[in-house]
Parts: C-alpha cells; sequence; structure tokens
C-alpha cells in the first residue's frame, strides 16, 4: 500500500475508476497501459480460461481483485 502515497491524487482516484470498472464487470473498454498499472501494483489479475454457460459458452479470460485489490478497494477478504 506505500506505493499509493507517491501517486498524484489523480492516478489514485484513475486506479479506483479501473478497480470499480472490472466490478461491475465492464473492463472491455480498459486500455492496456491502465490495466498494466493494475497489475504492477498486484491490484488484479488475470484468470484464463473461465468456462461460462448459457448464450456465452465457452472459454474467456477474466480479470478479477487480489487480495491487495479488495484491500486498496476498503472491502474485507
Amino acid at each position: 500500500m506505500e506505493d499509493f502515497v507517491t501517486m498524484t491524487s489523480n492516478a489514485f482516484q484513475q486506479v479506483q475508476e479501473d478497480m470499480a470498472l472490472i466490478a461491475r464487470g465492464e473492463e472491455i473498454d480498459l486500455p492496456w497501459r491502465r490495466l498494466r498499472v493494475l497489475l504492477d501494483h498486484g491490484l488484479v489479475e488475470i484468470n484464463t480460461p473461465v468456462l461460462l454457460g448459457g448464450p456465452l459458452a465457452g472459454s474467456r479470460t477474466s480479470i478479477s481483485w487480489t487480495d491487495e485489490g479488495m484491500r486498496f478497494m476498503g472491502q474485507a477478504c
């Protein structure tokens, strides 16, 4: 968490907004450079394959919060 102390307030807010996008499942439009910031700080992880059923049946890639990401967003693990 020390890394976030050195972030500008704009960068910190952008990370929070990007984490919220992922929580809502709206990360499809998240630019790689911003996703890389989340990955570099250990806030998210890429999971593959994720098997889906129903009309979305098949294998997909998923982005999810790590324990560190949950702590960053103020949620209990």
